[in-house]
């Protein structure tokens, strides 16, 4: 199993009214997700529904890569974005990714 690690952002004190689009630097955020994505390294992330903050998720970094990783993230530069957690995650039902052989079968 590839290690994970979920990140948890909080709003921060650039944080505008509206949405996470609606943010100051959203494309350099944006550009900087993708990059991360076409690595492999991030593998799902956005917005809370009240946007109060965000939550990501990386995989194959250690905790301490996870937070040099996202300390680089323009929205955590400019203040859009608080860390609040980083904390490896240990997955055992990964519905999305892969089924695990049935007992059944064996």
């Amino acid at each position: 199993m590839p290690k994970r690690v979920v990140v948890v952002w909080r709003a921060g004190p650039k944080w505008t009214s509206g949405g996470v689009r609606d943010q100051p630097g959203w494309d350099e955020h944006a550009e900087f997700i993708d990059a991360l994505v076409a690595e492999g390294t991030f593998v799902m992330g956005g917005p809370f529904a009240d946007n109060s903050g965000s939550m990501s998720l990386l995989e194959g970094v250690s905790v301490d890569e996870a937070r040099r990783i996202v300390a680089d993230d323009p929205f955590v530069e400019n203040g859009v974005f608080v860390l609040e957690d980083v904390r490896e995650w240990d997955v055992f039902v990964d519905e999305l990714t892969s089924r695990p052989a049935s007992r059944a079968a064996s």
